[in-house]
C-alpha cells in the first residue's frame, strides 16, 4: 500500500493515490484530495516513504512514516524537497487495506506548510 501511494504520486496519478483511502472514514479526505490534486498539477514529484513504526490497534494498524518528496515545478524553476514524519492509520475493508487517516494532510499541499 505504501509503495502504491508513493508510485501514484510519482506517476502523477491522483486518482490512484486517493483510491488507497476510505473516504467515508478518513476525516481529512476532502483536504487531502484537494492538496494532492493541486500538488500534482503544479509539480513533478519524486516520492519516498519508509515505515518507521507499526502498532496494531484493534482492527487496524497505526503507522509512523518517514515521507520525502522531491518537487520540481511543472512550469520550470528550482526543485525543492519536503520531509516529515506522518501518522497513518489503516483498516481492512473487504479484501483490501485502506487508509483511514494520513496526518498531517497539509504535507501534500501545493504550497509548503509552515
Amino acid at each position: 500500500m505504501l509503495l502504491a501511494l508513493s508510485t501514484a504520486l510519482e506517476q502523477n496519478d491522483p486518482a490512484r493515490f486517493l483510491a488507497q483511502f476510505d473516504p467515508e472514514h478518513c476525516r481529512d479526505y476532502p483536504a487531502l484530495q484537494d492538496n494532492v490534486v493541486a500538488l500534482l498539477a503544479q509539480y513533478e514529484v519524486a516520492s519516498s516513504v519508509a515505515l518507521l513504526a507499526e502498532t496494531r490497534d484493534g482492527d487496524g494498524y497505526d503507522l509512523k512514516l518517514d515521507w520525502l518528496l522531491h518537487l520540481r515545478p511543472a512550469a520550470g524553476g528550482p526543485a525543492s524537497q519536503r520531509r516529515r514524519a506522518l501518522r497513518c492509520r489503516i483498516h481492512r475493508r473487504g479484501r483490501n487495506w485502506k487508509v483511514t487517516a494520513l496526518e498531517p494532510a497539509s504535507f501534500f499541499a501545493a504550497v509548503e506548510p509552515k
